[in-house]
């Protein structure tokens, strides 16, 4: 069972967190129970004033930055974002994913909410991708307690083969920056910034990033590749990966990198 974090060392902020807690209905983003609840290229060339459309796939639950981004966008650049969560806790197909008119495709810690993906939703989300399509994951993607996703692994360039850690790993949540002129770090100023998402880590059994990082390439790194932003450039499309947690209680800088994600490529 997932621990619950606290902070002992300030009653105030133990009883915000409380309350926080309850809202959230589990203390952790990784957590032993589910949550309550004609193909395009990819958005590179979207102008502003289009719109991008975000759908949620099987994923952790709703949160304050997803809810948020449709109304928000303007804050962070000027490209349209309209957030669709119909199959953010149900079963879909790739012809849902059609139906959906999706650019881009999010799985928002879908382990970590003990989101198993079958096989043939392993096949759509890769189907999907290589007909032009973004598709954005975070924090526990590929496996968590007794879930196994890797094969999603390869939608983001990793390898399916490897393990990945399935204990919580945290994180000084300190990311540097390694490609400053990325268009996915538009906006986020510095060679560095402290993100205030969930501050643990997706990362393979061996620990680090460095050596595991397949076709992808590190965008920004944290504490020496335990924390990761990555990006992976198909042929077709671009598969992102952030491997804290930013739409849990992030800040200004991770919104800006969650809407760069997702209007970017």
């Amino acid at each position: 069972m997932p621990k619950r974090f606290g902070f002992a060392v300030c009653l105030v902020l133990g009883v915000l967190f409380a309350i926080q807690s309850t809202a959230q209905q589990a203390a952790s983003p990784a957590r032993e129970s589910a949550p309550k609840h004609a193909d395009n290229h990819a958005t590179a060339n979207i102008a502003p004033g289009k719109t991008v459309k975000v759908s949620i796939l099987k994923s952790w639950g709703d949160n304050s930055i997803w809810d948020a981004m449709s109304t928000n966008w303007q804050n962070f650049g000027k490209i349209a974002v309209s957030v669709d969560d119909t199959y953010i806790s149900s079963d879909f197909t790739y012809q849902n994913l059609v139906d959906s008119k999706a650019n881009v495709i999010v799985l928002s810690n879908p382990a970590g909410g003990i989101q198993q993906y079958s096989s043939a939703e392993i096949a759509a989300v890769a189907k999907y991708a290589k007909k032009g399509h973004t598709v954005l994951g975070t924090y526990l993607v590929f496996q968590w307690s007794t879930i196994d996703n890797r094969g999603l692994a390869p939608v983001f360039g990793f390898s399916s083969t490897i393990a990945y850690n399935t204990s919580q790993v945290g994180i000084s949540n300190l990311f540097v920056k390694k490609k400053a002129k990325s268009c996915l770090l538009k906006g986020i100023t510095g060679s560095s910034w402290q993100s205030n998402g969930y501050p643990y880590t997706e990362v393979p059994a061996t620990g680090s990033w460095t050596g595991n990082l397949g076709k992808a390439k590190a965008v920004a790194e944290s504490d020496n590749y335990v924390g990761l932003v990555s990006v992976y450039k198909a042929k077709t499309y671009t598969g992102v990966f952030v491997s804290n947690f930013p739409e849990y209680n992030g800040g200004t800088d991770d919104e800006q990198l969650l809407y760069n994600a997702v209007t970017c490529y």
